[in-house]
């Protein structure tokens, strides 16, 4: 059905959450009305362009992926029927539809729609669409089934099948772009664009309105949901600017729920312990970002594994976790999370003394300290906190043998300059498209272009290590392909050979967390990272 226009509600919400500081009590909504507070505007609502967290999160309750992952990282079917059938070569992936799925128009899900969105997605020119590209075609083998060419086996295809960008939306919904916006050159699919306020998907939930600037959007429960329904009635997602001001908004009931992993380290630590005394409920996902410092392995003096590895001894992973973020991110040895079996805490663990003999070793200590420069982002605070922690705590325990210097850059700086051999070590997180233990390792690793052990082209100079590995590189490449038991000892033999390396050492890992008033029930996240909009609700009255 047509989306309605709203105009006057919008305002009324807005003149609360803007005037949050002065209200005494919170606003009366109904008991199945919710309002959820998260941070930034969302640009664009099309699954082929989205490529912003917030963004795939509402995607996530308008629409459904073929698949999802379960808390154990288990393929669960969605839009699809059952689990993808892999032919033995690894190259023809079938996938089934599930029957009787209709849109938020009313017209059915069936093969060619699928297919539309999956050739929209990989030939659009979005940011994301390269997690197609090895996909050669997409054909409609039946009414409900669909098959997938793959250029070469890829044992995490499986998996990016649960990534919410594939969720299907008809082709009806799109519209010619307007002028001035460049169309896409590969098919006549891609000439066209999804209006702003114009997303019809599968969801629990249809989008009835959104203001012109991104900052507000309201869901209403989708009656014909194939699933099971929707709890909540009605949802406004509402952006606001600020910590300060997503903190106040839960803190005084303009919002139900707050989502939101960019409130600071403080802000996060108080809702805690307002979840602790029961004023809030609190929730997190399973942890998927990692924080790592990347070694410029090209140039003196890191280019000396001994150094990294001293390094990598001197971290004191558990005092910078309690120290810059109040613990709410926890130590990890590895560049895996350990959400996956295939994690293990393979890198070096604090050692002072193994550390004072790897510098001496290598020529430093007494007289003669290893002089460090090690950039930090200035624009998170955690990143802050933690390089002048660990800047303190070398001082005080390796002072003969290591000086550090600290130079904090903006993120956006840092990003720009990591492929052009800017910094010695620096710090930055990681987070995938989709889960899969593979999408933390050649994004890191990842080489196309090698003289000896340095990395001249490919994902190891994007991210500012310039290491490449013959052994690493063939562990990455055989566990493509891989029987899952025989992958997961393919990926532990990979993180050791890395580990021993020493491109990059990881610091700690990160989870996204919602908190709720503690009327609201149901706040929890999926296996994917994404909160459950269509679980939140009140409890009804008796």
């Amino acid at each position: 059905m047509p989306m309605a226009k709203h105009g006057q509600p919008w305002l009324t919400l807005l003149v609360g959450l803007l005037g949050v500081s002065a209200v005494a009590c919170a606003p009366s909504r109904a008991p199945d009305h919710l309002v959820v507070g998260t941070k930034g505007a969302i640009s664009s609502l099309d699954p082929a362009k989205a490529y912003q967290t917030r963004a795939l999160q509402l995607i996530r309750a308008l629409g459904d992926p073929l698949y999802a992952l379960s808390e154990s990282g288990e393929l669960i079917p969605r839009l699809a029927a059952e689990p993808p059938q892999v032919s033995a070569d690894g190259l023809r992936v079938t996938v089934t539809l599930r029957d009787g799925v209709h849109f938020h128009d009313g017209s059915p899900l069936d093969g060619e729609a699928m297919a539309f969105s999956l050739q929209r997605f990989r030939d659009g020119g979005g940011s994301l669409s390269y997690l197609l590209d090895d996909v050669t075609s997409i054909t409609v083998v039946g009414p409900l089934e669909l098959a997938l060419e793959l250029r070469e086996p890829y044992a995490p295809f499986r998996n990016l099948l649960s990534f919410a960008g594939l969720t299907p939306v008809p082709a009806s919904a799109y519209a010619p772009c307007p002028d001035g916006v460049p169309a896409a050159e590969a098919t006549d699919a891609n000439e066209l664009c999804l209006p702003a306020d114009g997303f019809v998907g599968t969801g629990p939930y249809r989008l009835v309105s959104r203001s012109a600037d991104g900052t507000q959007h309201r869901l209403e429960r989708f009656d014909g949901y194939w699933g099971e329904p929707a709890r909540s009635a009605r949802i406004d997602l509402v952006s606001l600017e600020n910590s300060t001001a997503l903190f106040g908004a839960l803190n005084n009931g303009e919002v139900d729920v707050l989502l939101s992993s960019s409130l600071e380290a403080e802000h996060q630590l108080e809702l805690e312990k307002g979840a602790a005394a029961g004023r809030f409920a609190t929730a997190s996902s399973p942890p998927q970002t990692i924080e790592v410092l990347a070694l410029a392995t090209d140039r003196p003096p890191l280019d000396q594994v001994a150094v990294r590895q001293a390094l990598a001894h001197a971290l004191p992973r558990s005092l910078l976790s309690t120290r810059a973020s109040q613990g709410l991110n926890t130590p990890l040895r590895s560049l895996i999370p350990d959400l996956f079996p295939a994690a293990r805490p393979t890198w070096p663990a604090l050692d002072i003394g193994k550390a004072r003999q790897l510098l001496t070793t290598a020529g430093y200590c007494q007289g003669n300290p290893l002089e460090v420069d090690f950039t930090y982002r200035s624009n998170v605070p955690t990143d802050g906190l933690l390089a002048l922690t660990w800047q303190e705590f070398l001082a005080a325990h390796l002072e003969d043998c290591l000086t550090m210097r600290i130079d904090g850059l903006e993120s956006t700086t840092v990003y720009d300059q990591l492929d052009k051999g800017a910094f010695s070590m620096v710090m930055y997180d990681w987070a995938p498209d989709f889960l899969d233990p593979e999408n933390y390792l050649r994004p890191m690793i990842g080489c196309n272009v090698h003289e000896g052990n340095m990395c001249k082209e490919g994902d190891a100079v994007y991210g500012g290590v310039f290491w490449f590995d013959d052994e690493a590189a063939r562990l990455l490449e055989e566990q493509q392909n891989q029987a899952p038991d025989q992958r997961q000892d393919t990926l532990v033999a990979l993180q050791e050979r890395i580990a021993a390396g020493v491109p990059y050492i990881p610091v700690w890992q990160g989870r996204n967390r919602a908190w709720s008033q503690a009327s609201v029930t149901g706040l929890g996240y999926d296996g994917s990272g994404w909160l459950r909009l269509d679980a939140l609700g009140r409890p009804t009255p008796p």
